[in-house]
């Protein structure tokens, strides 16, 4: 097959002899070894990307010239160097071996220049696509932590570079890779200023070490660089944090407190949208905590349902007094009953419940209990999330679908006791997350890694080889 013309318009980019694009034709040769071995042997673990970015330029060098670099080497070169400013190992990109070109030129003879040159020319771009990759999708697999396969990401980034210099754009390419994510934005300019504030002795500092600043911001960059594209409209819970936010069109428009699991019961991170939202709901207590913490107290006394306003059901959902249950012969394995709380003041619910669907059967709802969001830790709850102020929560999500007004009626009317159903038909997406670093106003937060997840993170992400 013959390859591709080359594209014009390479901004700044000497043109090269025959003699290089022969040399690069021959080192990017498959047929003698295959694709997997002749990739091996010239060092590059994006192979198939940088086959494909020259077979589109049509086997023209576009980073070396027979004095060394070109200008935009030198420049992607410095990208390479500063990738701790993006949360990333340099030295993952082999930058110092490669700014040793010019030497290396200088000590080798003539007949030797072409193939070296080339080979630092394949290695420059391998770096490059790798380089691009990580910052847009990360480095690591969000589900088994294993390295991201570059197979068909390289491809990718390789169609990207190559459009990247075919129009003069380079400077704008880096941008154009990174997530979008306002999460994103922030920590990255939040560990940006710290950087630039530092002195040269703190900023290496801040570099170096098992527990450095670094380890732990570029870790939470990896797991936002997981994410999809944002919703222009969406709802976010950073579990670490115990914040809800409400964020339109990158900006933050209301926030919440909020109370989530126990590191015994930890509250899972998900997509989901919220579709409906209940007033004065009642609660259908969960199996496990029926037979785990209430059976004990029923038994000790069966007046703890009614003084709790829990009523005892069977199988057939009728309503069963508990006094006349020979409780001394139910244990957890032989529990045949459903337990429910009714609606009021000490529903564990409180006013309002919101749902979204998940196979998790967690959700947000209000709490009887409002003294715990004062509390610095608030990692205490089954796994659902208890949101401080949620009837501001419920008006934002009756604002956006117009009928706000309906709200209040169900609060403080006739009926206010009663349960009150507001199906949504716009939603609004919602994601638990889990940073244990962020940006706000140009500051780094750190929070606490409640549910332990940051070891198996750090191990994978900073592996050698």
């Amino acid at each position: 097959m013959a390859a591709a013309p080359p594209p014009t318009g390479f901004a700044g980019l000497p043109r090269p002899g025959t003699e290089a694009v022969r040399t690069l034709r021959t080192l990017l040769d498959t047929a003698a070894l295959g694709p997997v071995a002749t990739y091996q042997h010239l060092g590059l673990q994006a192979g198939a990307g940088v086959h494909l970015f020259y077979a589109s330029t049509g086997y023209e060098p576009v980073w070396t010239q027979p004095a060394g670099w070109t200008a935009a080497a030198t420049e992607a070169l410095g990208w390479l160097a500063r990738a701790a400013d993006y949360g990333l190992p340099p030295a993952e990109y082999d930058w110092q071996p490669l700014q040793a070109l010019p030497d290396t030129l200088r000590l080798l003879q003539a007949d030797r220049l072409g193939p070296r040159l080339g080979l630092f020319e394949l290695q420059l771009t391998d770096a490059l696509l790798r380089y691009t990759t990580h910052l847009q999708r990360g480095r690591l697999l969000s589900t088994t932590l294993a390295p991201a396969p570059l197979a068909t990401t390289s491809l990718t980034a390789a169609d990207q570079l190559r459009q990247a210099l075919d129009t003069g754009t380079l400077a704008d390419f880096r941008a154009a890779c990174q997530p979008t994510s306002r999460a994103y934005q922030q920590l990255l300019l939040a560990w940006q200023a710290t950087l630039a504030a530092a002195c040269p002795e703190d900023s290496a500092r801040l570099l170096s070490g098992e527990q450095a600043l670094f380890r732990r911001v570029a870790i939470n960059l990896e797991r936002l660089r997981w994410e999809a594209a944002p919703d222009s409209e969406y709802a976010m819970v950073n579990i670490p944090a115990y914040r809800l936010a409400l964020v339109r069109n990158g900006r933050v428009v209301q926030t919440h407190r909020v109370v989530v699991g126990a590191p015994a019961m930890p509250t899972p991170t998900l997509n989901s949208r919220i579709i409906v939202f209940i007033t004065s709901p009642e609660w259908r207590v969960p199996y496990s905590i029926a037979v785990n913490e209430l059976l004990p107290k029923i038994q000790r006394d069966p007046g703890f349902l009614a003084d709790h306003h829990y009523e005892l059901r069977n199988a057939a959902n009728e309503r069963v007094n508990p006094w006349r249950v020979r409780w001394r012969h139910v244990t957890p394995q032989t529990f045949p009953y459903t337990i429910r709380q009714t609606a009021g003041r000490t529903n564990a619910l409180g006013k309002v419940v919101f749902y979204f669907p998940n196979r998790h059967t967690v959700f947000l709802h209000d709490t009887p209990v409002r003294s715990v969001f004062a509390r610095p830790d608030r990692a205490l709850s089954h796994g659902c999330v208890r949101v401080e102020n949620p009837l501001l929560l419920a008006d934002y999500l009756l604002r956006r679908e117009g009928t706000a007004a309906t709200l209040r009626p169900a609060l403080t009317g006739p009926a206010r006791h009663e349960k009150h159903r507001f199906d949504l038909r716009r939603g609004l997406p919602l994601h638990f997350r889990y940073y244990t670093c962020g940006g706000e106003k140009g500051q780094l937060r750190s929070y606490p890694d409640i549910y332990d997840k940051d070891p198996a993170l750090l191990r994978a992400f900073f592996a050698r080889p």
